[in-house]
């Protein structure tokens, strides 16, 4: 296979987490998330369907098995990445995430290996998003749907710079506790806060045991 670029890895990348999500990509999808043209988005299509690594069946994209490979290796550098900028540089994740995206492109294998060696080999990244092959799906419903009662966040969906910003005000990480208290109305480590839908719509959270 050719040497792929760093933006057309970009595109790998996103089609996989809009995998883990929805099951595929749209051009749609990729529009809202690069901000570029959908010509821009159809010719890098292009080059990955040359090169193998997706397909485009009734407007719906998926990555081919070659492609889900050298993605997974991207997804694994990038949490990995995050794992260490937060874990033991103390950096805080809206930071962490946008340093992980130029790190991710130059890890070497071996010293990627000896990294998840030394970070306990961690099952997601700090907002969440499985490690490729420690989770096989991650459960759980969106905080907008949750009823009144108590949850534990799961992940951040769509780690956007202003939703990671505003779930670190709140306090909102995967492990912790949140009570719904009304639509629009929670409480964090015995602060009530108020929730815009629009955030709440990026918080996965399940039912505390």
């Amino acid at each position: 296979m050719a040497e792929i670029s760093e933006p057309l890895e970009n595109y790998l990348k996103e089609i996989y987490e809009l995998e883990e999500l929805k099951g595929h990509a749209r051009v749609s999808d990729l529009i809202l998330i690069f901000g570029v043209s959908p010509g821009t988005i159809s010719s890098a299509l292009a080059k990955l369907e040359r090169m193998n690594l997706v397909t485009r069946k009734d407007r719906k994209i998926n990555l081919t098995e070659e492609g889900r490979k050298l993605a997974e290796k991207l997804i694994r550098a990038h949490r990995l990445s995050e794992r260490l900028l937060t874990d033991i540089i103390g950096i805080d994740w809206v930071r962490a995430h946008e340093i992980a995206h130029r790190l991710e492109h130059v890890w070497p294998d071996d010293v990627l290996e000896r990294l998840d060696e030394i970070l306990g080999r961690p099952r997601t990244c700090p907002h969440g998003h499985p490690i490729p092959g420690r989770v096989e799906k991650v459960e759980g419903f969106k905080l907008s749907e949750a009823r009144p009662g108590k949850y534990r966040v799961v992940m951040i969906i769509r780690e956007e710079e202003w939703v990671l910003r505003r779930a670190l005000e709140l306090g909102l990480f995967p492990g912790k506790e949140v009570r719904v208290i009304d639509k629009g109305k929670i409480e964090v480590d015995g602060k009530v806060h108020e929730l815009e839908n629009a955030l709440a719509e990026q918080v996965l959270v399940n039912g505390t045991e």
